[in-house]
């Protein structure tokens, strides 16, 4: 049976209410605090009936009523609805650093969006299929250190420092650099194969005795940027909500976002729409008293992760929801700015 519009208020003030205060609501405080025209009485009976809906529970006999699973979705099918025409007055910060490696901005970000929103954020970090080699460099930190750089033309760039047995001879880096970009430059990983590592050590001279190690280190390097990597932010923030007081829930979360396998599952996106799974809806038992609001992140309008907002199924669905739409969008423009920048 649809919900007329009495019951619609009435829920979403319950909602409302519940979320600010973690308590059971009475029909008397939705009459208090809420101008709905109709007598605590009624609100009671109403208040009821959506309990034999589904939509509000009990917890306790002598108590208000609390929102179910059922009753935050309807809530937020609502705002996800609308949520596009609404703003904040404040605005994401851009981090126009051209040199930055991509996914050490989508780390700021979290960290900021963990900031505004004091919940904890999880991260599919980005992932490029078939990543090309844009650009190596190798430079002296001493006498026998060297910082390797592996820039691809989607933007990722990555930096290792490595040690080796013997001192280089510092008329080497020009020579080791134009062999190396003129060997691996526009290659994939599946085109750095033994062939052409071969190949580099024959013409590598006098640095044939640590070559392989710089040769292996990049093909190291492609590996990782094609694989997906995960990335949490504020996790300690879950303490502030009075559900997770409790030690051992607090522990169980904490496990949680250290499953790789459950939060991959979690994050991977069935559409380019802001998606939230509420408790129950998910099928992992562990996710059942958290909510999570995800939304996907681009570079030209090609998918490469995934943000979420995750904590108790009590959450602020409304700012939250806005919150993680303007932040992904931010996001998106900078890493597509990022792209398009180095591939000049």
């Amino acid at each position: 049976m649809p919900l007329d519009d009495r019951k619609k208020r009435i829920l979403e003030a319950v909602i409302n209410d519940y979320i600010l205060t973690a308590e059971p609501i009475g029909s008397r405080t939705i009459a208090k605090r809420y101008d709905l025209g109709v007598s605590s009485a009624t609100i009671r009976n109403e208040m009821a009936d959506l309990e034999e809906m589904g939509y509000l529970e009990q917890p306790h006999t002598s108590a208000g009523r609390i929102p179910s699973d059922k009753g935050y979705r309807f809530y937020v099918n609502n705002i996800l609805e609308h949520y596009l025409k609404e703003t904040y007055d404040y605005e994401f910060e851009s981090f126009n650093e051209v040199f930055a490696e991509i996914d050490e901005i989508v780390k700021k970000y979290a960290k900021l969006l963990s900031s505004i929103t004091n919940h904890t954020i999880v991260v599919k970090m980005p992932r490029i299929d078939e990543n090309t080699i844009k650009r190596i460099q190798i430079l002296p930190v001493d006498s026998n250190k060297l910082i390797l750089l592996v820039m691809t033309e989607s933007g990722i760039m990555k930096n290792y420092l490595i040690s080796l047995k013997d001192n280089i001879d510092s008329n080497l880096f020009e020579f080791l650099n134009n062999l190396i970009n003129n060997k691996m430059t526009g290659k994939r990983k599946r085109e750095v194969d033994k062939t052409l590592r071969d190949e580099i050590k024959k013409e590598s001279g006098s640095a044939m005795g640590f070559i392989d190690k710089i040769t292996d280190t990049i093909l190291n390097s492609l590996k990782q940027m094609d694989e997906t990597d995960l990335y949490s932010e504020g996790i300690s923030n879950i303490l502030n909500f009075p559900e997770y007081k409790d030690l051992f829930k607090a522990k169980t979360f904490f496990d949680l976002i250290d499953n790789k396998d459950i939060m991959n599952s979690v994050l991977e996106p069935e559409d380019d729409s802001i998606e939230v799974t509420i408790g129950s809806e998910s099928k992992f038992e562990e996710m059942w008293d958290l909510s999570i609001i995800k939304s996907t992140y681009k570079i030209n309008g090609e998918i490469v992760g995934t943000f979420g907002i995750i904590g108790p199924t009590r959450m602020n669905y409304k700012r939250l929801i806005n919150e993680i739409n303007m932040m992904s969008n931010e996001l998106s423009k900078v890493l597509s700015y990022i792209y398009q920048e180095n591939k000049r």
